[in-house]
Parts: structure tokens; C-alpha cells; sequence
């Protein structure tokens, strides 16, 4: 099982020095990949609920130092050689996506071919809204949205019309070094399953811990079947957030259960770097021995 780590993109740390050096630190003591979070503009009232904490409330204020997190990838890939990178997790359809296209696959090949993209539908309305992108019908313009990337990553001339988008008469290259970029979908209702189990090369869901996975991965499992496609084709992750611990039994039970990739959310709440790095230190203490000897 592979082993990753949220960058200190956003919070007290987020700045150069600290993303090079967390990067650096984290690949050198053999964690397997490397994170960012997205927010753009933090709304200074959000009445929308926070589906990943009980009392509904967002945990970042909005003062809160947030860098791009397509940027922090970048500055992440160029201060390392081997971690993977990815993006935990992509709220595209705020985003321009002929241009998001464009962007993700420079990261790629700059990165020579480290990519994953890990994408959310999103859930806060008023972001939407500061960001101009329209809330309402997100989830099927997001399917449309990779499907064009797809396309756009693969084929030599774009012909492409959907719902949302028709774009024709142009060209995009370089392509993804591996051909096509890893996309994983987070998410747990309904709708996001059937969309994983439809056209997702991975499950990335958020806040949920070993127990309520099992009864999600049941369902996905089966609209992964009526889907004509093979569990095979999915990769499982998790990111626990506050769900579970970071240890042996928590990897362990994740395992059990057939997940390969498990993100640790990092606090980065320090009063100095070096303590920071202590944290990490603890964390691959606890974590990447019992990880490691599993599948």
C-alpha cells in the first residue's frame, strides 16, 4: 500500500521553503505521494454545511494563507524526482477546463508523468458564487468535463460535443506521459458512485473511516458491475481526515478491504518547521512500515 501526505500548501506554513522542504523530507523517508487541497477564494460567510465535520462548520477561515494548488503541485514536482503527486481534490468545474486541460498535463509531463488528479464535484456553494461558475448541474458537467480531458489528452484534433461544451478545430500538446492521467473521483452518494463506477479509474473518498467504507464500497461494487467493468479497474484510496488514526490497525483495516493508496492529513500547526518535520518523522514511524507490506 502507497503512502501519502497533504503538502503545506494552505495554513501557517504555506510558502516555498516549507513545500520544498516538506516534499523533499517526505520522499527521503519513503513516503510514496504528495497532495494539495483546492480553494481559491474563501468566502468570509458560508452558510452552505461542511459534509466532513459534525457540526457542519468549514474549517479553514477565510484569512487563512491558501496557495493554488495546481502552483503548489508544480513548486512540489520541481523540488523532487520520484514521489507522486496529486491533487486531493480538484474542484473542476469551478475552473476553466480547456485551460485546467492544459495545465494539468504541463504538471505531468514536467513532472515526467507523476500525475494523479483526484476530483470533487464541490459542495460550497458560495465559492461558486465568488467564483462566477454555475452550482447547479456540476456533477454531470464535471463527467463531461473529464471525458473531454480524455479526449483532449489522447486524440490529435478535438471533436468533442457534449451537453455543456462543444469544442472543435484545434490541437493540444504535449500529451500525458503515460498516455492518459490517473483520474479518481471523491465522493459517496449515489451519484458520485455511479459516476466512479461509469468512467473513474479510482475512488478517493474523504472522512471515511475502515467501518463506513465497507458499505460504501458494496454499493460501488455493484454499480461497478451493472456498469459492465471490473473492480479491477478501480483503485481504492482513502483519506480518513479525522475518521480514524494514523497506525498499524487503521492501515491494516483499509487493507483488508483492498485499498492501495492512504493520504495522511498532516496538521502542520507548529510553531517551527523542524517540528513539522517531527510530525512526519512520527507519522512514517507509525504508518509506512505496516503499509508497505501490503499490496
Amino acid at each position: 500500500m502507497k503512502v501519502g501526505i497533504r503538502i503545506p500548501g494552505a495554513g501557517p506554513w504555506a510558502g516555498p521553503d516549507a513545500i520544498s522542504e516538506v516534499s523533499q523530507y517526505a520522499e527521503k523517508v519513503g513516503f510514496d505521494s504528495l497532495w494539495m487541497t483546492d480553494h481559491v477564494a474563501l468566502p468570509t460567510k458560508v452558510e452552505t454545511p461542511y459534509p466532513y465535520t459534525a457540526d457542519g462548520k468549514f474549517l479553514w477561515a477565510p484569512e487563512t494563507p491558501y496557495l493554488d494548488c495546481l502552483t503548489s503541485l508544480t513548486w512540489a514536482a520541481a523540488a523532487t524526482e520520484r514521489v507522486e503527486l496529486g491533487t486531493s481534490c480538484l474542484i473542476l468545474p469551478w475552473r476553466p477546463l480547456v485551460q485546467t486541460a492544459k495545465t494539468l498535463v504541463s504538471i505531468d509531463v514536467l513532472s515526467r508523468g507523476r500525475l494523479t488528479v483526484a476530483i470533487g464535484v464541490g459542495w460550497m456553494k458560495e465559492q461558486f458564487d465568488a467564483l462566477n461558475a454555475p452550482f447547479k448541474d456540476r456533477g454531470r458537467r464535471v463527467t463531461e468535463m473529464v471525458n473531454f480531458m480524455r479526449h483532449v489528452w489522447s486524440e490529435d484534433e478535438v471533436d468533442f460535443t457534449g451537453e455543456f461544451y462543444d469544442l472543435h478545430n484545434f490541437k493540444m500538446y504535449p500529451k500525458p506521459v503515460r498516455g492518459q492521467i490517473p483520474v479518481w473521483f471523491a465522493g459517496y452518494s449515489e451519484a458520485s458512485l455511479r459516476r466512479i463506477a461509469a468512467i473513474g479509474d479510482g475512488w478517493h473518498p474523504l472522512a471515511v473511516g475502515p467501518e463506513d467504507y465497507a458499505g460504501y464500497l458494496k454499493t460501488l461494487t455493484e454499480y461497478v458491475e451493472q456498469a459492465g467493468r471490473d473492480m479491477s479497474e478501480i483503485t481504492l484510496t482513502a483519506r480518513p481526515l479525522r475518521t480514524a488514526p494514523y497506525n498499524a490497525e487503521t492501515i491494516e483495516a483499509y487493507g483488508a478491504q483492498g485499498v492501495t493508496h492512504f493520504i495522511c492529513d498532516t496538521s502542520f500547526e507548529h510553531a517551527t518547521l523542524q517540528e513539522a518535520m517531527d510530525e512526519l518523522q512520527e507519522l512514517a514511524e507509525a504508518v509506512l512500515p505496516t503499509a508497505h507490506k501490503l499490496p
